[in-house]
């Protein structure tokens, strides 16, 4: 680790005891503990953010306890805050400590996590499809919009994970997330292909959308650019389940 990300973690650890010490006394939270790559969880990196799980947080607080949280987080650095209750039991359990594995059997298990999380968006999104939406409104499409950028920011973190975990490293400089896609389309030192180029291709037009999303003050949504990603990303997902599946069976039958 190079001394300015290990300057970059020193901070972040300052930052989340801070955190923690107001989830306790402010919040009256049960549990509040570092997570993620911030306690080791997987390699820390230049863009690792603040992960902290909170046990007995009261929902209608969430948004009140992020607010000032963010006040406590250095410029540069995200924050995540994890409400366990709102985890499957062996990821909670895994995150408390309460069941040990090894690092890529962590690996795995965080990649399986974000799988279910995907699925919960896209279940979302089918039941919006189902009620009949034909010609959104411009709050419908604000949702929809969210919940396309939220698609593509879940499958970046498995590309993330897979290239800390796996080839030791991110892509670096401007065009990381675009070259981060591309690096999941072909085989490397370590590992093979993740994805197909097909797949790949399918996946570029989400992050672009997340781009003009996140970037484009005043991106005006407009339905019929919108249509295809949410209406093609029950199949899409699908896909990308399938071939992530089976590059992890890759990896436990090579022994990584």
């Amino acid at each position: 680790m190079s001394g300015e990300i290990e300057t970059r973690r020193s901070v972040a650890l300052k930052a989340a005891d801070k955190c923690i010490k107001v989830l306790k006394e402010r919040f009256g939270v049960k549990e509040a503990f570092i997570a993620g790559s911030l306690r080791g969880d997987t390699p820390w990196h230049d863009r690792s953010d603040v992960d902290i799980a909170v046990e007995g947080l009261e929902p209608g607080r969430y948004i009140e306890a992020m607010e000032e949280l963010w006040n406590l987080i250095p410029e540069g650095i995200d924050l995540d805050l994890i409400p366990l209750e709102r985890l499957p039991k062996h990821i909670a359990a895994m995150l408390k400590g309460e069941k040990k594995m090894d690092e890529m059997r962590t690996f795995r298990e965080l990649i399986k996590g974000e799988i279910l999380n995907l699925s919960r968006i896209v279940s979302q999104v089918e039941d919006l499809l189902a009620s009949g939406i034909r010609e959104p409104s411009e709050l419908e499409l604000g949702g929809l919009g969210k919940y396309v950028h939220d698609f593509y920011n879940g499958v970046e973190r498995i590309f993330e994970r897979i290239a800390l975990t796996v080839d030791g490293d991110l892509p670096k400089g401007e065009r990381w997330h675009t070259d981060l896609l591309r690096l999941m389309e072909v085989e490397t030192e370590n590992r093979s292909a993740v994805i197909d180029h097909e797949l790949g291709l399918k996946l570029h037009r989400y992050l672009r959308f997340r781009h003009l999303f996140r970037h484009t003050y005043g991106y005006e949504l407009i339905w019929d650019e919108l249509r295809p990603l949410v209406e093609g990303m029950s199949e899409l997902f699908n896909a990308l389940k399938g071939q992530i599946e089976g590059f992890l069976d890759t990896l436990e039958h090579e022994g990584v």
